[in-house]
């Protein structure tokens, strides 16, 4: 494998990854979930370490493809603020890192990759870019705002299932009736408005960031694509609804496939423990030891080697 740094336009700084073989190869674009996160899937200060990307990175190189993966704003090497960034300035970044890619002389077709929130922005690059495939990975379909409420469902669920009087006074004081009313009127003010950021109650919140989610329509969007879209949950993983990936097939124009993986988290690793929100932070020191799932990654490699064999090429 050779790997170089390259930057982009803009100071978009990026990790550039070849397979040892010469010749052209497709290439695959890695896209970020939420949060400060950089090129490598890690936060700033030392804090969560998880490397994912630039694990994903490597295992898709050994495939015989191409992989950029670039750092957010405000992370890694690139200035300005992660929390200023709307939807739109994260889509900016990601074409133009589909751009660069596609103007390399050595890569022949473009996958758009995304994990998390990166699962909807690659959705809109397979919506109105020429792009030859895309992958959902522990996201799809659901915008944020979807997503939000069913973390929210899956917490009350929790909250509910306390043993003892704990559960009992979650029930009795209907946290969710709530938690619902405050979580409406916070989002009610970051929709009034015009400002990248404002302050809830002492609280910086990314108002741009939730109004350009919440307007946006993952579903309208799925209906433009029409390359190939695979798309990869784990049923450990408490952040998505995986039953929303059964749409999946009814709303893109090409061909589709999900997989549901036993025992997967998040962030593609093993987790034997139960699922669980309230608990995500605690588990994520133990699972952040573990290997990228098996599975989960034969999966991909399986439609990896389909899409490379098909010679399957946007219009």
């Amino acid at each position: 494998m050779i790997e170089k740094e390259v930057v982009l336009e803009k100071e978009l700084y990026g990790t550039l990854a070849a397979p040892d073989q010469e010749g052209t190869h497709p290439a695959i674009l890695l896209i970020a979930g939420s949060g400060p996160l950089d090129r490598n899937g890690n936060g700033p200060k030392g804090k969560y370490q998880t490397n994912l990307y630039k694990d994903l990175a490597h295992f898709f190189t050994s495939l015989g493809f191409m992989t950029l993966r670039y750092d957010k704003r405000g992370t890694g090497k690139r200035g300005g603020s992660w929390m200023d960034a709307g939807l739109s300035d994260l889509l900016d970044d990601a074409k133009r890192a589909v751009a660069f890619l596609q103007a390399q002389p050595n890569v022949d077709r473009v996958i758009v990759c995304g994990h998390s929130e990166g699962t909807i922005i690659a959705t809109e690059l397979a919506a109105t870019m020429d792009v030859d495939g895309c992958m959902l990975l522990s996201g799809g379909v659901d915008n944020l705002m979807d997503a939000l409420h069913h973390q929210r469902q899956q917490a009350y669920r929790e909250l509910f299932a306390m043993p003892g009087w704990k559960g009992w006074v979650n029930r009795k004081l209907k946290i969710d009736v709530k938690n619902e009313k405050k979580t409406e009127k916070m989002m009610g003010k970051m929709k009034a408005s015009d400002r990248d950021t404002i302050r809830i109650q002492g609280m910086k919140q990314p108002a741009k960031w939730f109004r350009e989610h919440d307007a946006y329509n993952t579903r309208a969007a799925l209906g433009e694509v029409t390359c190939p879209v695979f798309a990869l949950h784990g049923n450990k993983d408490p952040l998505v609804e995986s039953s929303v990936l059964e749409e999946l097939a009814g709303l893109v124009q090409g061909e589709s496939e999900y997989h549901i993986v036993a025992d997967m988290e998040h962030g593609l690793r093993v987790q034997t423990e139960p699922k669980s929100i309230l608990k995500q932070k605690k588990l994520m020191n133990v699972v952040l030891k573990r290997p990228l799932h098996e599975e989960g990654l034969e999966r991909m490699e399986a439609w990896l080697q389909q899409f490379a064999a098909s010679g399957h090429k946007s219009a």
